[in-house]
């Protein structure tokens, strides 16, 4: 035994480095000289906060490429909040918003960029877009701390021919864009199945003047329950639709337009529901602001016609009456948080007692250091369902919502409140185990 942890310790010592018993303190000392330069570089290096909820705003990808900014996970430990919001385009893809928000020893410099994507864009294009984007925002800043003798910058030429500035290019579809869609999902065990297909079809043209809408839609649904006694219930819905909407800018502030729409839905008792109405809607601030602050009053008026499956409460099998409609938008998308507030009503004007109002909301607001609280929700007052057949329901129909039912109003909640302490930087991504916490197979 002596023998073998001779040769162990042997072994060990041949393979150790050679150091004197004076040098055994150096190792400390180049472990705290280490953590010195990393917390220099902590207090010298720009911090900035990532405030991201669009599509490709993948904050992993961000912390690992863009290495020479501390991320912080608190808005209020940062230098810059950088706010992301975006619009869709018409051709279907999206317009981002970038804007570095300074704080701190930056309080009052603001900048902003913008950057346009495709409807097809990968999710790694957009996203290094916006790595792009965020970089020439943060970088005059960086430059001038002690990082700034390590960054520089780098240019990438177009591909292909130059395209000269001043001309309007060519596009062969007029602004057109196109979109179709077929989907469907089963589900089900040995007593209860669940089936859905459902398909669309539009067309959109979006122009600085113009803003044109058509759409086709369509949807099955079945559901299959196998009762104790042995009988089957089947419960289906149909719905199937389209509409036109055509909106022309008046001014920074006005828009003036139109819709007309068809629909029939088994759950509404309709064979068919026709609408044509005017539109007018006006904004308080410019359109261009859209994305992070808005209130907007949309006004509509028009006939709608209804064509019932079966004869309703009033001994109605159709009916043409005349409607107007109000709806009121407050939204911001700050530092502080995000916040979209709505006022909505419908009123017939040949029964003004046969009406429809509500309001429906959602609020997320930073109350403090790591503190936020976040609310949504929707309160109705239901006064105008005059589509309700005249038959009862049974008690399976009702259960599997087959038909709407009777109601004076509607509600819905829901409530969060989130407080998150402990570090302030969170600039460290490590992805193993990454299914762990989203598997029951651990």
């Amino acid at each position: 035994m002596r023998a073998l942890l001779c040769g162990i310790l042997s072994c060990f010592l041949w393979f150790a480095p050679t150091q004197t018993l004076g040098s055994q303190a150096a190792p400390p000392a180049v472990d705290s000289t280490r953590r010195s330069e990393e917390q220099g570089a902590q207090q010298t290096t720009l911090r900035a906060f990532f405030d991201c909820s669009e599509r490709g705003c993948d904050r992993d990808f961000l912390v690992t490429e863009m290495v020479w900014v501390n991320w912080m996970r608190d808005r209020l430990d940062a230098d810059f909040h950088v706010l992301v919001t975006s619009l869709t385009t018409g051709s279907g893809g999206r317009e981002y918003v970038v804007v570095s928000i300074g704080q701190r020893g930056f309080a009052g410099q603001t900048d902003t960029l913008r950057f346009t994507t495709q409807p097809n864009d990968a999710d790694d294009t957009i996203r290094r877009a916006l790595l792009r984007t965020i970089g020439q925002l943060l970088l005059p800043h960086a430059a001038r701390g002690a990082l700034g003798s390590r960054l520089s910058i780098s240019y990438t030429p177009p591909a292909g021919e130059t395209v000269r500035p001043n001309v309007a290019a060519r596009d062969r579809w007029n602004f057109w864009t196109y979109s179709t869609s077929v989907n469907g999902f089963f589900d089900g065990e040995s007593r209860q199945s669940f089936r859905e297909l459902w398909t669309d079809l539009s067309a959109n043209r979006t122009t600085e003047r113009w803003k044109v809408r058509l759409g086709l839609d369509a949807s099955y649904n079945e559901s299959k329950f196998t009762l104790d006694s042995g009988e089957t219930f089947t419960a289906i819905r149909r719905n199937s639709g389209g509409s036109a909407m055509a909106v022309r800018s008046v001014s920074d502030h006005w828009s003036l337009g139109g819709r007309a729409s068809a629909s029939r839905s088994d759950f509404s008792n309709t064979d068919l529901v026709a609408q044509l109405s005017a539109a007018a809607e006006w904004n308080y601030f410019p359109y261009k602001d859209f994305a992070r602050r808005k209130l907007a009053l949309l006004y509509t008026v028009g006939v709608r016609d209804f064509r019932y499956r079966e004869v309703t409460i009033y001994d109605k099998e159709q009916e043409r009456r005349p409607i107007h409609t109000l709806d009121a938008t407050l939204g911001a998308r700050q530092p502080w948080g995000e916040a979209n507030v709505t006022l909505y009503g419908s009123q017939y004007l040949d029964g003004l007692k046969y009406y429809n109002a509500g309001i429906w909301g959602n609020v997320e607001v930073r109350l403090g250091r790591g503190l936020s609280f976040n609310v949504d929700g929707r309160l109705t007052r239901v006064r105008d369902q005059l589509f309700l057949p005249r038959g009862g329901q049974t008690d399976e129909e009702v259960i599997a919502r087959q038909q709407a039912l009777a109601t004076n109003y509607r509600y819905f909640a829901f409530f969060g409140v989130r407080y998150q302490f402990g570090s302030i930087f969170n600039s460290v991504v490590n992805p193993r185990f990454g299914n762990i916490s989203s598997s029951s197979r651990f």
